[in-house]
C-alpha cells in the first residue's frame, strides 16, 4: 500500500511540476488522477477488510473514506475518460 501511495504522490508532483514549467501536463495529470483514485479505492477496500463487518458501519471512519475514494473515480472526469486522454496521446 505504501509503495502505491508514494507512486501516486510522485505522479501528482510530476504533473504539478509540468504545469509550473508551462509545459503540457494533460497526460501526466490524467495518469496521476487515474492511478491515485484507483490506489485510494484499493487501499480503502483493504482497510474495510481489515475492520471486517465494522468497516461498513457509519460510526467507523473507514466507511466514509471508502465512499470518498469511490467518488474520486467519478468526480472531475471518470477514470474511463482519463484513460481515453492517455490512450489518445499514446496513439498520436
Amino acid at each position: 500500500m505504501a509503495t502505491e501511495i508514494e507512486a501516486a504522490r510522485l505522479l501528482t508532483y510530476h504533473a504539478a511540476w509540468l504545469k509550473d514549467q508551462n509545459m503540457n501536463y494533460d497526460v501526466a495529470s490524467s495518469m496521476a488522477k487515474v492511478f491515485a483514485s484507483e490506489c485510494a479505492m484499493k487501499t480503502t477496500i483493504e482497510a474495510v477488510q481489515i475492520h471486517g463487518g465494522y468497516g461498513y458501519v457509519k460510526e467507523y471512519h473507514v466507511e466514509r473514506l471508502m465512499r470518498d475514494a469511490k467518488i474520486t473515480q467519478i468526480y472531475e472526469g471518470t477514470s474511463e475518460v482519463q484513460r481515453i486522454v492517455i490512450s489518445r496521446n499514446i496513439l498520436k
